[in-house]
């Protein structure tokens, strides 16, 4: 018994090893930081940032839950939550911050991964911190270096973000459909018992709150709340089997809402006028295991996720396997083929061409060069594959990374647009994402059964951000390690990281993003895409995005994701 405890008490030791980080202020100090390695993960005390930082820490030990304060905004932490929340002091704005380890909680103080929420807290404190995970050093900006906002890597809902990710909320407001009720009671029958979903009626337009909706998923509810104001301050937690949410400063129709059908994980609405503010109680049924609440559409919704004890299952199975979810599978997507020539280059060069030539000499390179990883091609010649059978043949070979190739274009040609553009599956935030998600969609049109495919609404998406939600932030770093790659060693110019609604994403579960390498109506960049060295350089540049991506990636999964 003494040699099992003894066992068991060096095995603890070994995943959670105590040490220290080096803090080097701007003015020269240099202060010791707590922190907990985890799997070589350093984990950082917040208290002890906190006071680096001349930062205020007020901690909750009966919730787990601690605030950083800095001048004009705050930072929210909750022990086992793999989300930040961060409120601008001067108008109770709220963002959600994504980061791919939970927080750890020792005691009364928490402890974060520093080297994925680093711009995170130089967000909050309007700093510039750099963490170098070799010297165990994090460095304050000097002076002049203060933190901006526009330089901030991309990242979901988490810490490289980049500024069109700060926008991902600004979505398009709907232009509402008038429907008949015949149409809407066809639209009820076709629902599973898997997905249904229930909505107040118009609501009088005297209340700020508009509509709530609630919709039952395979893997939880989405509560969907949306006002004809900005909701600013709020605030969400379960206790005794009822998630609370308060809105502050928004009225609402208590009745209507409180007269909405249970549906899912909610078995009842109850609703209270407080002062100027708004109380809702939603009665859980057994089977919850957590909720999160996230802002959405121009700061004028809310969308709440109740996640089922499936989900937790799901983590403790996930945990047992990491072996499996090792980056040990690359699916190389080679668009278009066949019947579809794809978009056609001012010298008459097909895309389908070049995109299969740097598929298979990606491929080639990472056979080569990386032994423990298996390549899976959707097509390794010209031949014609559907949009929805590239993502299941992804899914039916267990792969841990989907990058679908593609050359873009303009509808004049020659034109002067050029450059590579890497995207991620989120509703399109420009008319020319929009455009290019619609050009590649539009191959269904070589398609014999579209049923396949649904109209990519913003609700859609986020009902698929839901479901994938796990993928999405390493979706975001390995773009933001390809952007960076794509700008060190291409002749062709970076248009950056967006995002827009291809369906060819949809449909594979695990990280997966969309390259555009350069423009086929621009002459320089269909010159070098046609090229033989051209090819080579962006499969080379894939490639080593490929193996940092991989390092990072192992890590964090045996880390305890």
């Amino acid at each position: 018994m003494r040699l099992l405890l003894f066992s068991i008490l060096i095995a603890a030791q070994s995943i959670l090893a105590q040490g220290s980080i080096t803090f080097s202020s701007r003015q020269g100090q240099v202060k010791d930081l707590k922190s907990i390695n985890k799997k070589g993960v350093e984990f950082i005390s917040v208290r002890d940032l906190a006071s680096a930082l001349k930062a205020t820490v007020f901690f909750n030990p009966s919730n787990g839950k601690i605030e950083v304060g800095f001048g004009s905004s705050t930072l929210k932490l909750t022990s086992g939550s793999k989300f930040i929340v961060l409120i601008n002091k001067s108008d109770g704005s709220q963002e959600v911050k994504q980061i791919p380890l939970p927080v750890i909680q020792e005691n009364n103080d928490l402890f974060v991964p520093f080297e994925f929420c680093s711009a995170i807290f130089s967000s909050a404190s309007k700093d510039n911190l750099t963490f170098n995970t070799k010297l165990s050093e994090i460095t304050e900006g000097s002076k002049g270096s203060e933190y901006k906002e526009t330089e901030k890597p991309l990242l979901v809902k988490n810490e490289n973000e980049k500024k069109e990710e700060i926008k991902k909320e600004e979505t398009k407001k709907e232009t509402p459909e008038k429907k008949s009720e015949t149409e809407k009671k066809t639209k009820t029958e076709k629902k599973t018992e898997t997905e249904k979903k229930t909505e107040t009626e118009s609501l009088d337009s005297k209340y700020d709150i508009q509509m709530v909706s609630i919709e039952t998923k395979s893997n939880g509810t989405l509560i969907n709340i949306k006002s004809k104001k900005k909701i600013g301050r709020y605030s969400s937690t379960i206790k005794d089997g009822t998630l609370y949410l308060n809105i502050l400063g928004l009225s609402a129709d208590e009745n209507k809402i409180e007269s909405l059908k249970p549906e899912g994980l909610v078995k009842k609405i109850n609703v209270k006028k407080v002062g100027s503010n708004t109380q809702m109680e939603f009665s859980l049924a057994d089977g919850y295991s957590k909720s999160e609440t996230f802002p959405g559409e121009n700061g004028q919704a809310l969308l709440i996720t109740i996640h089922n004890k499936l989900l937790s299952k799901m983590s403790s199975t996930q945990e047992k396997q990491k072996e499996r979810w090792t980056l040990n599978t690359v699916v190389i997507d080679a668009g278009h083929g066949g019947k579809d020539p794809g978009t056609i280059g001012v010298d008459g060069v097909k895309e389908k061409e070049i995109n299969l030539a740097i598929a298979l000499r990606l491929g080639k390179m990472i056979q080569e060069n990386m032994e423990d990883v298996k390549v899976v091609y959707t097509r390794s010649k010209d031949n014609f594959v559907e949009l929805y059978k590239r993502g299941k043949i992804a899914n039916e070979n267990n792969g841990n990374l989907f990058i679908s190739i593609h050359c873009n274009a303009t509808p004049q040609k020659p034109s002067g647009a050029n450059g590579f553009e890497i995207y991620l599956l989120r509703p399109g935030r420009t008319k020319e994402a929009i455009s290019i998600a619609e050009r590649e969609n539009s191959v269904i049109q070589y398609e014999d059964n579209r049923s396949h495919y649904q109209k990519l609404t913003d609700e859609n998406f986020i009902l698929v951000t839901m479901a994938h939600s796990s993928y999405m932030r390493y979706s975001e770093q390995f773009s933001d390690m390809l952007n960076k790659q794509f700008n060190h060693d291409l002749e062709v110019s970076s248009n950056g990281v967006k995002q827009a609604g291809f369906y060819v994403l949809v449909g594979a579960s695990m990280p997966s993003v969309l390259v555009e390498t350069g423009f086929l109506s621009n002459r320089k960049d269909a010159s070098y895409l046609k090229s033989k060295q051209g090819q080579g350089n962006i499969a080379e540049s894939i490639f080593k995005a490929i193996k940092s991506f991989k390092s990072e990636y192992d890590k964090v999964i045996q880390a305890g994701l």
